[in-house]
């Protein structure tokens, strides 16, 4: 006979140092136990959160430009003010910035930029994007990307734009024992990890609520503890950086207990 849990949590309920992002539950009251001949199982089957995420943040709002002079280089940084910004919003800010150096002007069937350099500068100009906005601007991340004159009002044309810094939301539990843990290589690095579920925010308008459903139980695991009592909640995106901005959340997670295989079958001849 199974024994289910299941557990209703937000993190609207936060205590202390809690964050929604690095958030700890404690329910030493309730009492999760699993029995030598038991074996227990746990999975997220749903997660909730408003895409209240910018896209402009701390990381993402600085680039450079970098251009002739003399003999030398000269590096320039600009800044774009945090916030959620869609394509034009976007290039508004940056022509605003930049026009003595270049304007881009978004083509639509293309879903790319047409970049054209100001034809009163004779040297050349390199757009440098960082690798949080790089997909913003279509363009390489870290790298020297020219910025041609344009001819017959074409320029220099952009990969393809997406406005997104990141796409997937990565839910780690902390303080499970579990017999095969996952591998992943979001850290660069391939290595054992904690993830409970990795929900895709990509596709969800701004503002609008992330309603993400493990329908095909694809993120079950087996545990080994003997009791549950406190469990801790990580929040980062596939670029393995914490999701600081995340907003309240609610999250069903459900842990199932049943006898052991060979417990049953002796059960079943008794």
């Amino acid at each position: 006979m199974e024994k289910i849990h299941n557990l209703y949590i937000t993190s609207v309920n936060k205590q202390g140092t809690d964050t929604n992002y690095n958030y700890n539950l404690y329910f030493s009251n309730y009492g999760i136990v699993i029995g030598q001949d038991e074996e227990a199982y746990l999975n997220i089957k749903t997660f909730q959160s408003l895409n209240s995420f910018y896209n402009i943040n701390e990381n993402s709002k600085s680039f450079k430009i970098k251009y002739s002079y003399g003999v030398g280089n000269v590096f320039q940084e600009f800044e774009i003010d945090n916030g959620n910004y869609d394509i034009y919003d976007f290039m508004t800010a940056v022509n605003s910035l930049c026009s003595s150096f270049f304007t881009m002007e978004y083509n639509e069937k293309k879903n790319k930029w047409n970049y054209k350099k100001n034809v009163d500068i004779t040297n050349a100009i390199y757009l440098i994007p960082n690798k949080y906005n790089y997909t913003y601007f279509g363009l390489k991340p870290d790298f020297d990307n020219e910025i041609l004159t344009p001819i017959n009002d074409i320029g220099t044309y952009s990969n393809i734009i997406n406005m997104n810094n990141f796409s997937l939301i990565i839910i780690k539990i902390i303080g499970l024992i579990e017999e095969n843990k996952n591998i992943d290589n979001f850290n660069s690095l391939v290595c054992r990890g904690d993830i409970g579920a990795i929900v895709n925010r990509q596709d969800v308008a701004v503002g609008a609520l992330i309603n993400w459903t493990d329908n095909n139980n694809s993120f079950i695991k087996k545990i080994n503890n003997i009791e549950i009592n406190s469990l801790n909640f990580k929040f980062s995106n596939e670029l393995g950086e914490e999701l600081t901005d995340i907003h309240d959340w609610l999250l069903i997670l459900q842990i199932t207990i049943k006898k052991k295989q060979h417990q049953q079958l002796q059960t079943q001849k008794e």
